[in-house]
């Protein structure tokens, strides 16, 4: 058990520099391949670095964001000399349920579109695969690679997604299958929502603009692949797989934790969740508005202080809205000790233990901001006292002045006035006054 207690407000800071304000969402991100460790010198690539200092024009005491595509992260520092230094890393833990997508060849400008949003939607790996309606025909190369990086870079992906070969559709998706990922196709028939699956990883496939033929479709259906509707009108290429990717990682993942809420301690659980502060917890919680949520979901505990629906919603609350994983890990500790036998535990203590791990992760940055600030703090307070002893010396300088100027005006006082200057007869000492001519 821990030592937390939930009235008290636990510090929120991922990656966020307490000292300068700077928060780790609102930097540039840059790629590197390899990050080095806390205190190392970060030495970008040659396209990365022009861009950094002749684009960006980065200046000495910027802070940038650095990637490796692996779960990597890393806060760096730019030095005078154009030196990155980094301050601090942490790794993303690997999504145990990931998202795949098994689409089409498009045109080229239409799959310039279509990458960098399956980065930013996190698609775990790219599938291209080869349809009897297929318009292109084309192999993975650097150009998908960068449209990946910059989609990683915008949108903070700590993870590049992967790019298989193009091959056949229906053997592609059948391996796929037989490894027990739950797959999806664009349908435009009737369909239901998808629902959560015990499987591990979950696939979107997209088909070319003409769409599937009915022998793809049928032989979809008889490997298991399970129709989804997006609409009663046809998309394209891209959107479909945009609007599929955003649909399934709505009800899909997010499903699967909702399930865990609903199907637990039977009639007890049930009762909980219809009563009106859980329900308004979960409108707020619906809308974004994570605090009106907490502050619901605590009201509701007070008078339910032992259900385990209330403390996984606090818990994953915490855990995804609030970024507070010491306070989610103590209430998946709370809800596995008032729901010992519930069949979701294993799911509950892998998230658990992800938390903490979260937390201890985020201990171990914060004393090496701490660290770095209190070297900032004893140079500010270096500055300061030679700051005073300037004043010192300006107003010793001011006041040794003040007596000089007041000496100069004493002796000035006491100096003699000058005589007046005789008037001067306009004539030299030898000329004579001219006699008047006699006629």
């Amino acid at each position: 058990m821990f030592s937390f207690s939930p009235a008290r407000e636990v510090r929120k800071s991922a990656c966020f520099f307490r000292g300068a304000k700077l928060h780790y969402n609102t930097m540039r991100t840059l790629f590197l391949e390899n990050l080095p460790s806390p205190g190392g010198e970060a030495v970008l690539e040659r396209r990365e670095a022009e861009h950094l200092f002749r684009v960006l024009r980065a200046a000495p005491g910027e802070r940038f964001r650095l990637l490796d595509g692996r779960g990597g992260r890393a806060v760096a520092e730019v030095l005078p000399g154009r030196v990155l230094r980094v301050e601090s890393r942490d790794d993303v833990p690997v999504p145990e349920r990931k998202l795949h997508l098994f689409f089409a060849l498009p045109r080229r400008n239409r799959l310039d579109a279509l990458l960098p949003a399956c980065a930013e939607l996190g698609v775990w790996e790219l599938h291209p695969c080869v349809c009897a309606r297929s318009v292109a025909e084309s192999s993975p190369s650097d150009r998908w690679q960068l449209q990946l990086l910059e989609g990683c870079k915008q949108s903070g992906n700590p993870f590049l997604p992967r790019v298989a070969e193009p091959e056949p559709l229906l053997p592609c998706v059948r391996r796929a299958a037989a490894s027990g990922m739950t797959l999806f196709y664009g349908s435009v028939a009737a369909a239901e929502l998808p629902e959560s699956s015990a499987s591990r990883d979950v696939g979107w496939v997209v088909g070319p603009e003409g769409g599937f033929t009915p022998d793809e479709e049928a032989a979809l259906r008889e490997a298991g692949v399970r129709p989804l509707n997006l609409g009663e009108w046809v998309l394209r290429l891209e959107t479909a797989a945009v609007c599929g990717l955003a649909v399934l990682r709505k009800f899909v993942f997010a499903l699967f934790l909702a399930c865990v809420v609903f199907g637990v301690c039977g009639g007890c659980g049930r009762d909980v969740s219809r009563h009106p502060l859980v329900r308004k917890g979960d409108y707020c919680r619906d809308l974004g508005d994570a605090p009106a949520a907490l502050n619901f979901y605590r009201r509701a505990l007070e008078k339910h202080p032992n259900s385990p629906v209330l403390f996984l919603k606090l818990a994953t609350l915490y855990d995804e809205a609030l970024n507070d994983p010491l306070a989610a890990a103590w209430y998946y500790s709370e809800y596995l000790r008032t729901a010992p036998e519930s069949p979701e535990r294993e799911v509950v203590v892998t998230c658990r233990r992800a938390a903490l791990e979260r937390a201890r992760r985020m201990d171990e940055n914060t004393l090496r901001q701490n660290a770095a600030m209190e070297r900032l703090n004893a140079r500010v307070r270096q500055l300061e006292a030679d700051n005073r002893r300037l004043d010192r010396a300006l107003n010793e300088a001011l006041r040794r002045n003040g007596e000089i100027r007041k000496k100069m005006e004493e002796l000035n006082a006491a100096k003699p006035p000058s005589r007046p200057a005789a008037k001067s007869s306009g004539r030299s000492a030898g000329q004579k006054k001219a006699r008047p001519i006699s006629r």
